[in-house]
């Protein structure tokens, strides 16, 4: 009994241990695995929302600020160096005494200022005179005046005594209020590579500080972390938040600062500790200047779904800890009748697992194929991959089988079907994934085929291929093609063989040749090796259609402004050029038309009701965007030659009033075209055009209609009169009086109007 006993004691003992370690196995490790496995998701995530953010504000506010800024000066002080214009006049003339080259220079200043909503102040200095004209509407000589010119004095002082050719700073204005206002100055020289001594003129642009700040926090929202602008001396230029609301972006700029040693011209990420706390940092180098863009995100709030998981599942363990150890005592006392019951529970979640690892195998493969495309990960392996890091290789092999998307082949090419249309004709989104479904089915021995479908509608995909580079792109076309229709326009990338980012490189190269699908929309199929990449210019062409688009407006010839517009889209389109630069030409031909007609004194926003800038960077291909740029130049010309008229009209009503007004003073067409704010020469020809007579007929007959009432009157000698009417001559009046009349003043004063030997005209 006793042996028993013991022998039951340790029966129980070695089933208790058994039911324990049963408990922990499946219990707490697989949640200490699946939590390890989310932290890691989630900190992938964290750094890949990171350096996408700080990408996109650097996209935001270059594109929209910084490049705009720039262009401005590019188009004022390169492409119209003209020195009759009025900020090219004080380069080569002294205009201290005149006035109106002064006023000239000031509105074009003005002008400039007017044309982006985020420029607060532009200034001009000329080394000529010299004259320095600031905030538009003021200017000074800085040799006859003791003026400060403030916040200017650290860049002025610079580009009048170094070489420096541009550059941007930061500084505080006074405002209209009396406090400070924030600005961001782009300055540089003219001529732009000019030393000292044949240095013309310093232009500046000063941004309104505010401006960039708002577009950060739109970029950025400040809820979700820092997001700042640094100098290349690793100063703060500014912040998505005001940055007098605290000392946390000091703080982040001097970590960044002691991070990089005052910038890097590379983008990146790097883990950092800010008030003793974890966060991220993500930045990226600006494309116009020597700005870094960087994002700092506390680790914490973006882990807060991951801590709240990591509660839940803590408390579910618990509770299985208390369930486990309940059942252990049940599976000791029966042994092995409850074994069977706890198998078939621990059965059933896993088949619920893997359900819902089925549901949302498709969004791991769209992602996994999208950090294919990215370059995030690389197949196969690189040598020596293995042994550094074999735990990693064997999940991306798991992976790889868990998604179906094993190697079959030794070569990569990467393509995109790009929606031809974005209107209402344009793919549905349930169309885009049966498509995708029918090419992954034409997957066969020599290729295999896997596609995702981006949010754009576009399909990605992937060509695992067993065949030679030369055989690649038909086999690709003859398959892809023909399912596609022409809904699609199938952009192919260059067939690599297999190794790392081989599908990153093919990709890139895909995006690359569906950029020339804006110039070619007659085409299906764009193979990135067929358009000669390498051999594309990115520089020439389009000026002289510019000019004849800005000349055919001013001179009011509606066919050499369309001739201009249809000249440079199809020079953009046979001449050899590289898409962006294309695009940017057509872009500059916009540019062209909204700034010509805003010199003509047209608001375009007015007259197109939206912003045709921004409008036609919507445009799918070049041949919408000609016939686009048509209906645009028509509205244009009907409402310049309307107003023409009208201007036309109110001058001659104007001519008329002012010789009524004036009548018995001095008159002369200077004195009516100053009266009226034109040209002497304009007014005699608008007058003769609409009249019939000339500015010295009209004045004449209004004179003689005055002179004949005046003798009417008997009060007046023939010499008053004339007097009266301004001429010095009497005789001279006489014998315009007689001219007219038929008979001298005395006789016309002695029988009236009405006599039978008279002639009145």
């Amino acid at each position: 009994m006793p042996n028993r006993k013991l022998n039951e004691s340790a029966f129980f003992s070695r089933l208790l241990f058994f039911n324990l370690a049963l408990i922990l196995l499946l219990g707490v490790l697989p949640q200490i695995g699946i939590f390890q496995y989310m932290m890691q998701a989630y900190n992938t995530e964290l750094y890949r929302f990171n350096t996408q953010s700080v990408k996109q504000i650097r996209n935001t506010v270059d594109e929209q600020l910084l490049m705009p800024t720039v262009q401005i000066a590019k188009r004022n002080l390169t492409e119209l160096s003209d020195d009759n214009t009025a900020l090219f006049y004080p380069m080569t003339h002294q205009i201290r005494h005149d006035y109106s080259a002064i006023v000239n220079v000031q509105e074009a200043l003005s002008a400039l200022q007017s044309e982006q909503p985020f420029i607060r102040y532009v200034d001009m200095y000329y080394f000529r005179d010299p004259v320095f004209f600031y905030g538009t509407r003021f200017f000074y000589f800085p040799q006859e005046s003791g003026r400060d010119p403030g916040f200017r004095k650290p860049w002025l002082d610079k580009f009048l005594t170094t070489d420096a050719q541009v550059g941007w700073y930061a500084a505080s204005a006074p405002d209209a209020g009396g406090g400070e206002e924030r600005l961001i100055s782009y300055v540089r020289s003219y001529p732009y590579f000019a030393p000292l001594d044949r240095r013309k003129a310093v232009f500046a642009i000063h941004l309104k500080e505010s401006a960039v700040r708002q577009s950060l926090a739109d970029s950025f929202d400040p809820a979700s972390g820092l997001a700042f602008i640094v100098d290349e001396r690793g100063e703060l230029v500014t912040g998505n938040a005001d940055p007098d609301s605290g000392a946390a972006y000091m703080q982040a700029a001097a970590l960044w600062a002691q991070r990089t040693g005052g910038g890097d011209p590379q983008q990146g990420s790097f883990e950092a500790e800010l008030d003793g706390r974890e966060a991220v940092v993500a930045y990226a180098h600006s494309r116009v200047n020597n700005w870094d863009y960087v994002t700092l995100v506390d680790k914490s709030l973006f882990y807060k779904k991951a801590a709240d998981l990591k509660n839940l599942m803590y408390a579910l363990w618990a509770g299985l800890l208390l369930v486990g150890l309940a059942l252990l005592y049940v599976l000791t006392k029966k042994q092995y009748g409850p074994i069977g019951s706890t198998l078939q529970r621990y059965s059933l979640q896993l088949h619920d697992l893997n359900e819902q690892l089925a549901v949302n195998k498709p969004v791991i493969k769209y992602h996994y194929i999208m950090e294919l495309l990215s370059g995030g990960h690389r197949i196969p392996p690189e040598p020596g991959e293995e042994a550094a890091g074999a735990s990693d290789t064997g999940n991306a092999q798991e992976m790889r089988r868990f998604l179906g998307l094993e190697l079959l082949g030794d070569r990569i090419c990467c393509f995109i079907l790009q929606p031809r249309s974005a209107g209402p004709g344009a793919p549905q989104l349930a169309e885009a994934y049966q498509l995708a479904e029918r090419l992954e089915a034409q997957s066969a021995e020599d290729a295999r085929i896997w596609v995702i479908v981006a949010p754009d509608r576009s399909l990605y995909g992937i060509v695992d291929l067993r065949l030679s580079s030369a055989q690649a792109g038909s086999l690709i076309a003859k398959r892809i093609v023909p399912a596609a229709g022409e809904a699609y326009t199938l952009c192919i990338g260059s067939t690599r063989q297999q190794g790392s980012d081989a599908a990153a490189y093919s990709h890139r190269e895909a995006i690359e040749a569906g950029r020339y699908g804006f110039f070619y929309p007659d085409r299906l199929r764009l193979d990135y090796g067929e358009l000669n990449e390498e051999e594309r210019r990115s520089t020439g062409g389009s000026v002289r259609f510019f000019a004849d688009l800005e000349n055919g407006l001013k001179a009011g010839e509606r066919n050499r402004a369309r001739q201009a517009v249809e000249g440079a889209v199809e020079e953009m389109r046979s001449g050899g050029f590289t898409a962006d630069y294309g695009r940017q030409q057509l872009g500059e031909l916009v540019y062209t038309f909204h700034k010509t007609l805003k010199g003509m004194g047209v608001d375009p926003q007015l007259l197109f009701d939206t912003d045709i800038r921004a409008e036609a960077g919507g445009i799918s291909d070049a041949e919408l965007f000609l016939e686009w740029m048509r209906e645009r130049l028509d509205t244009a010309f009907g409402h310049l030659e309307e107003r023409k008229q009208r201007t036309n009209r109110d001058l001659v009503e104007g001519v008329r009033q002012f010789v009524a007004d004036h009548l018995y003073n001095e008159i002369s067409l200077d004195r009516a075209a100053e009266h009226l704010g034109v040209t002497p020469n304009y007014v005699s020809r608008q007058f003769k055009l609409n009249t019939g007579s000339t500015f010295i007929e009209y004045v004449t007959a209004r004179r003689m209609e005055a002179a004949a009432g005046l003798l009417q009157g008997g009060q007046m000698t023939v010499s008053a009169i004339a007097e009266k009417l301004g001429y010095q001559s009497t005789n001279h009046f006489i014998r315009i009086f007689k001219e007219k009349y038929g008979i001298t003043p005395k006789q016309y004063q002695k029988n009236g109007p009405n006599s039978p030997d008279q002639e009145i005209s």
